[in-house]
């Protein structure tokens, strides 16, 4: 009797595996066209060159005094859109290594307190 439990038992399991291996073993694929390869080598050259200016010590040291982990900064730009890449890679030899200067900081601040003030969003310049 148990050895006949046991056939079954085996044969049940057999049948199980039969029928769920066209499942489990299905892939789904699709042709990649040559734009779509093209891009995505693009992009990776694009991340390498991003990452290479990273890469400077001067660039890492401004980094870690700012306060950011220049790995952290790395994972970062591998999460950049294309869009935003092809933006930084543009603007890279023109960003100053240190950031923004206390100048243009506050230029720019009174500019949008201006544009504010026209706009008669504050009266930042009324309250002195």
């Amino acid at each position: 009797m148990n050895g006949l439990y046991i056939h079954r038992m085996v044969a049940l399991l057999i049948t199980i595996c039969l029928v769920t291996l066209p499942v489990m073993q299905s892939a789904r694929a699709a042709i990649i066209s040559t734009d779509a390869a093209i891009e995505i080598a693009d992009r990776e050259q694009q991340i390498d060159r991003v990452n290479e200016v990273l890469a400077r010590e001067s660039v890492q040291k401004v980094m870690i005094k700012l306060g950011v982990d220049p790995a952290d900064a790395s994972a970062r730009v591998q999460s950049l859109t294309v869009e935003e890449l092809q933006v930084l890679e543009a603007n890279l030899d023109e960003l100053p290594a240190g950031g923004t200067g206390v100048i243009e900081v506050v230029g720019i601040v009174a500019i949008v307190l201006i544009i504010l003030e026209l706009l008669n969003v504050t009266n930042f310049f009324t309250e002195f």
